[in-house]
Parts: C-alpha cells; structure tokens; sequence
C-alpha cells in the first residue's frame, strides 16, 4: 500500500536550519515510510496588490531558487503553485488523493505560524477548505522568538508599552534554553506530482522586476543570510559598539543589515537571540551592544504581538481616537516626499536611499516619517504604504509599528507634542554629511556646516554654484509653522474625545 505524501508548506520560513515544521514534516514521513513534499504557494497579491513591492518579490523569488537548490542537494524538491493557498492546497490534496486512492489516512500538512492579519485569514480558508478533505494541519513556531499569545500582562491583557514586554520576553527566552536545530544532512524523497495551478512565469518576472537597482539590494539566500550573520557576530566591534553606532546615518556596518533576511525567515531570529544569550555572539551576553542587539529583535515580536491582539491596527490607529487627525490632502507634497525632493536634505537622502536599494537606516524611517505626518500633516497611512511598496524588508508588523510611532498614534508612540527637528537630526546622525552627500549629491561640495540647511547659507551656494529652485528645491514647508500647526492638529483630535490607551 503506498502512502500519502506528508506535505511541508513553506512560506514566511525560507531556509533549513532552526526549522521547526522542517524537522517535524521530515520525521512524520520517516517514522511512516511517506515521501515528503515540500511546496510554495505565490499568493495573487504578490503579483499585483496595494502591498506589493516588485523589490520584495524579486528578493523572495531568488531566495526561493536557493531554497529549491539546497532540497534538490539533500535528495527532496520544492513544487511551487499558484494561489490563492486555499484552492491550491485543495486541488493537490484532491490529486494526491487520486493517485493514493487505497490510503484512507489523513494528509498531514506541516507549516510555521505566521501572524499577520493576512496570515491568519488565509489560515483560517485554508482551515475551512480543507477540512472535509481529511487534512491534519500542523502549525510550528519558528517565525518569531515568542509566540504573540504567550505574553500577557497581570491583569491579562496585551501588551501596549514596550519596556514591560521586553522583561517579560527576556525572562522566557532566558528560561527557554533551547539551542537551534541543525539543517537537517539528507530530507525523504519527494514524490513525482503532476503540474497543478502552475506559476505563470511571464507575469512573475514582471512582478519580481526590482524597481531598485539590483546590485544595491539585499543578498537573497540562506547562505546570504547566514555569511551576513556570522560576519557580524564575528567583527569584533559589531555588538560592543552597536549602542554608540547604530543611529549614524553614514556607518553601514553601524547595523547588521539583517532585516530582509528576517522578514522572509532566512535565518531565525530565534537563532540569533541563542547566539547572543549563550555567550557565542561577539561581545558576549554581557556586552550592553548584544543586549540593545537583541532588544531590537525583540520590537520585532513586539509590534507581531501587537497585530495579533489589535489587527485593526493595520489599516487604523491603535489609538482610536487619533483617527480623528484632520490630515492634509497635499498630493504634491506627498510627490515630493516620495521622490526626494523637500529640500530637507537629510529627508531627501533618506527618501532617495529607499528608491534606489530598497532599504532604509532605521534612523532615517523615524525621520522621514516624522517629516511626513508632523511636518506635512500627511496620513501615515500613505507613508506606510510608500514604504511598503519598495522596502525589500517591508515587515507588515515592524512597517506599521515604526509609522505608528512615528504619528503618535499607536503603541509606546512619542508623544504627538514631540516632533523631529529634521536639521537637527541631520546634525547630529550625519554631522560630517557623509550620507547626505551620497544620496543627494548636488549638494556634495557644500561644506559640513552648509550641508544640513543649505538655505542658511546663500553665500556657501553661491560659492559652489548652487542655485536652490533650479539645483536643489527650497524647503517645501518651514519647519517651525508645520510644527505649530500639527500641534493643533493633533490637540484638536484628542479634545474631541478620550484617547483610548488601549488601542482596543
């Protein structure tokens, strides 16, 4: 009697090693004598969506063929179909049921949790779908170092301050003390599965056409993800100097460039929070740099929480009353924000960062947005999606989390009276203009002091041949007026009624 395939279902989890469903999938097939069939399933929205990013797209697809290369090398194979998952999953579960028509036993279907709004909707079709079809679906951690539910304060509810969290976070991934799994040396045999819903290969290399120039984009890849790692962990400067070097602008090994890596699972954030915990990461545990590393990754789980708990956040304000903001209907400066051109120059640095590598330095995401909702008094929702159209690392938790806190309107926000002062964040997170000068560099011979403001300087641009309006754009706002009226923007909206620090 021959037996039915175990099907392990990638998605947010491309790599082998510290795979959790990986292991389990492969040992039910073994224990049972099946053959092991791992498959990717292209969602519609990758091709054509309001979230799609051909940078990610094209991430994701190259990721994938190594993914595919390092099955073949270990004896398996990845099939990858079309979706929507639910119809896909259905139609091969009906052909493998074909083709095993003596086997009354259940498909079993191995998968990592994944935790977005999305996610969860398409598990719960999926769920619905195939359930009259004998189907034992398995979900596994793995996408994250702590599970969104695990978490919750005393009186039972969810986190919505960060400090909190994180010790009660720290205190679980102290006490958990598992080590990584191995890539497994050798996978069970894949069986041979006719085409079904096949890829349309014409319309995926329109989608995963980068819009970025591809040679300033993330490496794609486990061993990519994994080289990046260790020689992170290895620079001897890496963690012991992250604290002091990780909010300049201009230091690109300042960071571990990690991000994209850990959006699509290229290696795991569980991994690489053990690394540090058991002393194997460079610095050690005790090294102040390792652990404001690890808090980073902890935001991470932070803001997939906070999704999980309050997925109305996607699309509103975690604090409602904050959706009452009138913001400004300003499609040209909205242009101009998007395309590098406020004549802030650390603004347009940042925003031209973005089109042309598809990543952004943390620091510059606080300033751009800050920019965009409180200078120009401009939906975060737009900036939001900006970002998510063209950041290879566009995480729909961490994205929505950093623009919420930026327009005050979500968890552990600053509060709406703060706002960045773009010159002065210039000033002192590129004070030799390094980045500035890289990305927008028809200011480059300006000097130090001029670089940052050049309208304070009408005879340093004089001096270099700049002419503002016709070289470089003059600042589409001043500063101190959008300032004034955002606060009143803003007061207006909480005076119109309580501010719900819930975010429920």
């Amino acid at each position: 009697m021959s037996v039915l395939p175990v099907i392990l279902w990638f998605r947010r989890d491309l790599r082998l090693a510290d795979h959790p469903a990986l292991h389990a999938a492969a040992a039910a097939a073994t224990s049972t004598g099946a053959p092991l069939l791992p498959i990717f399933i292209w969602e519609p929205s990758l091709f054509d969506g309001p979230r799609t990013s051909r940078n990610r797209t094209w991430y994701l697809r190259e990721s994938l063929r190594e993914l595919s290369e390092a099955l073949r090398a270990r004896g398996s194979m990845l099939l990858e179909l079309h979706g929507p998952a639910r119809d896909a999953l259905s139609e091969l579960v009906a052909a493998l049921r074909v083709t095993h028509s003596d086997e009354p036993s259940a498909v079993q279907i191995f998968m990592t949790r994944d935790h977005t709004p999305f996610a969860r909707t398409r598990d719960r079709d999926v769920a619905a779908a195939l359930a009259p079809l004998n189907v034992t679906l398995h979900a596994k951690r793995g996408q994250v170092v702590v599970e969104p539910e695990e978490l919750l304060t005393g009186a039972g509810t969810p986190y919505g301050v960060f400090t909190p969290y994180y010790r009660r976070w720290s205190d679980v991934v102290d006490a958990r003390g598992e080590m990584p799994l191995a890539a497994p040396a050798t996978l069970p045999p894949a069986p041979h599965v006719a085409p079904l819903r096949v890829v349309d290969q014409a319309a995926l290399d329109v989608a995963s056409r980068p819009t970025a120039t591809t040679t300033l984009l993330a490496a794609p890849g486990e061993r990519a993800a994994r080289a990046a790692a260790d020689a992170w962990f290895k620079r001897g400067s890496a963690l012991t100097e992250y604290s002091a070097r990780r909010d300049s602008l201009a230091d690109v090994e300042g960071t571990s460039h990690l991000s994209a890596a850990l959006h699509l699972g290229l290696i795991s954030s569980n991994e690489l929070v053990s690394r540090i915990v058991s002393g194997r990461g460079a610095g050690g545990a005790a090294s102040d740099g390792a652990s404001n590393w690890v808090r980073q990754l902890a935001w991470r789980d932070f803001y997939a929480q906070v999704l999980w708990h309050a997925p109305h956040a996607a699309r509103a304000a975690w604090r409602p009353a904050y959706d009452a903001v009138r913001w400004d209907k300003n499609p040209e400066g909205f242009a101009a924000w998007c395309e590098g051109r406020t004549g802030y120059p650390v603004v347009d640095a940042a925003m031209r960062q973005l089109m042309q590598s598809g990543f952004m330095h943390n620091r510059a995401r606080m300033i751009t947005a800050s920019f965009l909702t409180k200078d120009l008094l401009i939906d975060w929702r737009m900036g939001e999606a900006h970002f998510l159209r063209h950041l290879v690392d566009g995480d729909i938790a961490a994205n929505n989390g950093g623009w919420q806190w930026a327009a005050s309107t979500g968890t552990d926000a600053q509060p709406y009276f703060r706002i960045f002062n773009p010159v002065k964040q210039s000033e002192r997170f590129d004070p030799a203009g390094a980045y500035v000068r890289r990305w927008v560099p028809e200011l480059a011979a300006l000097s130090n002091a001029a670089i940052h403001e050049p309208w304070a300087h009408p005879l340093e641009l004089a001096r270099v041949g700049v002419v503002l309006g016709r070289d470089y754009p003059e600042p589409i706002v001043d500063h101190a007026a959008a300032r004034q009226r955002t606060l009143t923007a803003y007061a207006a909206a909480v005076r119109r009624g309580p501010v719900d620090e819930s975010g429920r």
